[in-house]
Order: C-alpha cells, then structure tokens, then sequence
C-alpha cells in the first residue's frame, strides 16, 4: 500500500514566515523546525496498523521527532566536501588580484569567490540546506586561502623589487608633498620617507599591509558567502 505525503505549510516560531512544513531548518532565519511528538501520539502510532517505522525505512534516518524527520548533519558544514570549493575559488580569487588592472575590482571577486565556494558545496552535497552563517563560514574559508596564496605571491615580489617598490613609494610621496601647502602634512611625510628608508620601516609597513589583506580578505569572502546562500535558499524554495 502507497503512503502519500501532503505538502503542510506552517509559520516559523522565529520569524513567522510560512514555510514547509517538510523543511528541517527556516530557510529565511536558519531556525530549526523540529516537532517533538507528545507520548500519546507516540503511542497511537506505534499502535496503529502498518506504522512500523522499519518497513516504510524510516529507522535509516538519523533521528525522527513526530512529523519531521531531523538530519543533524544538515546543521553542520561537511568540510571533507566543502574545502575542495573553497579552494577553487581562493585561487581564482587571488589569481585575479594579482592581474594589475583586474585587481582594482578585489573587493568584486572576494564576493564572487565566496559565493562561488558555496554553490560548489551544495553542487557536492545535493539537497543540503545552507544558512547564511554557514555560507559565511565557507565563504571565509575560501578568503582565508585566496589570502595565503596572494601573500606568498606578495612576499616574492616584494624580495624581488623592493628597490622598486621604494622609487615608486618615493615618487607617490614627493607628488603629495608637492601638492599640499601645508608645512605640517609635509614635516610628517618627510617622517614617514625617512622611516620607510630603513629596513625596520619597510618591513613594518609592508606588515602593516598584509594584515589590512587580511581583513579584507576574509570579511569581503564570508559576506559574499552568506549572500550566496541566501540567494540559493531562495531559488531552491521557488
């Protein structure tokens, strides 16, 4: 005999938004959705005919709260699956900031790579609900290696062309200082030349700009991931 399932829509406890009553988790809020079942209903169940849970295969999921069954690994991010996304999208991210006149629009493809890193979670795990603070979390992740790849690179070009790097630095100095009047902002960019010309100075600066890297980086890559699996969410429940 074929059981058939209707499809019941009721309002999150949450954020009362009408949702399937199928669905483990919110997919506006991420709140779970469990139906704890009360001992009469449990009863009447295990009384009623053909309610054995093991022939409808039922007792192969991880756990069953009344109606909704609950996956907890639904709540959780499978990383052995996610990492391989997260880096694909790390080092396009990276490849593209590297690439001079591209790497203007950084802050574009941090979002994109989060995003990216995402979409190829659920593309690996297929039916997975994905929270935005998950997305957040892979999204990270895929900054985090984008900003390992693109510090190494940094750092060899850096030991390469330091000399470079100072004439261009002076230049840049000496076209503001001409440009500002103001004897003050002049005195502190003289400063600041005469501790970047020594090599506790560089390498503080250049510190200095890895860590600011990093932030961006990291915060640009898990907004786009969140966003990411927001707009997936949506397309799903469509």
């Amino acid at each position: 005999m074929l059981l058939t399932s209707k499809l019941v829509e009721h309002p999150c406890y949450k954020c009362t938004t009408s949702i399937d009553e199928t669905l483990p988790f919110c997919p506006h809020c991420g709140a779970p959705q469990i139906r704890v079942a009360s001992p009469e209903e449990d009863a009447s169940q295990s009384a009623s005919p053909g309610s054995d849970q093991s022939a409808q295969g039922v007792a192969a999921s991880p756990w069953t709260t009344g109606v909704t069954t609950y996956n907890p690994q639904a709540a959780t991010i499978q990383w052995e699956l996610a990492w391989k996304g997260a880096l694909l999208s790390g080092l396009g991210a990276a490849v593209l900031t590297a690439i001079p006149i591209v790497g203007f629009g950084c802050c574009l493809w941090l979002l994109g790579a989060g995003a990216l890193a995402v979409w190829l979670y659920q593309r690996r795990v297929p039916g997975s609900l994905v929270t935005p603070g998950m997305g957040m979390r892979i999204g990270a992740a895929a900054g985090a290696i984008g900003y390992v790849v693109t510090t190494i690179w940094s750092v060899l070009s850096f030991a390469s062309n330091s000399q470079e790097f100072r004439s261009a630095m002076q230049a840049q100095i000496d076209k503001s200082l001409a440009s500002n009047p103001d004897p003050r902002a002049q005195e502190i960019m003289r400063q600041f030349v005469g501790n970047l010309n020594t090599p506790q100075g560089l390498a503080t600066f250049f510190v200095l700009i890895l860590v600011i890297m990093a932030v961006v980086f990291v915060i640009f890559s898990a907004a786009g991931g969140a966003l990411g699996a927001s707009m997936f969410a949506r397309r799903n429940l469509r």
